[in-house]
């Protein structure tokens, strides 16, 4: 009887040891957040880059407009960091290649060179092609146009169309006129050698006229024997023939 109570004791206490053990052991202490301390900026930083934004280029730039049997297109991009030199420098490209739709001309040269030395082969090809565009570009029209700036450069796409045949108004007036300038020149050059041949003609009528005189003058003058007539009356109507201006005496021999 005693042993059992003795156990049941010493069960109590250890319970009670565990007990007081485990109240003893101390609570987690809660995590500190640890705040990241931020550099202090230069006050004479420089001023940071913008990002420069790619432009995108328009659907008529990238798929030209299909030509017709009135109208060709061509399209032109430049950049600049002046918006209106970019404008003309956009312009002038789409220009350039109107041009070398209508005139271009292509040559090529081409040299080859293959020699064989045993074993070894050396071939040698060479290809050269040059592409001149040259004449005039009249009636060419701006219809439609995109600018982009990124902060620092102008990006321009421009359109242009040129119409073609009797489509091509400013071409047509261009060449009525060069016609009429033209008649007007072969008009004036007529007239020209017209007065120029009159003038020739007086010139020469003046000659022969100087050329006559000169010999009429350069003859001897021979003295004409009137004839002698018995009539004093007919005499009389000689005499004051003569004396009259402008009178001429004519001789005519009989044979």
């Amino acid at each position: 009887m005693l042993k059992s109570l003795s156990t049941v004791a010493i069960a109590v206490s250890l319970v009670a040891c565990a007990s007081a053990q485990k109240a003893e052991i101390p609570a987690p202490v809660p995590a500190v957040a640890v705040q990241k301390q931020m550099p202090v900026a230069h006050p004479y930083a420089l001023p940071e880059a913008q990002a420069r934004v790619m432009p995108q280029a328009p659907g008529w730039f990238v798929n030209l407009p299909k030509d017709t049997a009135d109208m060709v297109f061509a399209a032109g991009t430049a950049t600049s960091t002046d918006e209106q030199m970019a404008y003309d420098k956009a312009r002038m490209s789409a220009e350039r290649k109107l041009v070398e739709l209508a005139n271009t001309r292509i040559t090529t040269q081409t040299k080859s060179y293959r020699a064989d030395r045993g074993d070894v082969s050396i071939e040698n090809y060479e290809q050269v092609t040059r592409k001149n565009a040259a004449g005039e570009l009249i009636g060419a029209q701006r219809v439609d146009s995109q600018a982009v700036f990124d902060g620092r450069t102008y990006k321009v796409y421009v359109l242009l169309r040129l119409p073609v045949g009797e489509a091509n108004a400013m071409a047509k007036a261009r060449t009525t006129a060069r016609l009429q300038r033209e008649a007007d020149i072969r008009s004036r050059g007529a007239h020209q050698d017209l007065e120029r041949n009159t003038d020739r003609a007086q010139d020469q009528e003046r000659k022969e006229t100087e050329q006559l005189k000169q010999e009429v003058e350069s003859r001897p003058v021979s003295e004409l024997k009137l004839i002698d007539v018995d009539n004093a009356e007919y005499k009389q109507r000689r005499d004051e023939a003569l004396a009259k201006p402008g009178a001429v005496i004519g001789q005519t021999t009989l044979r």
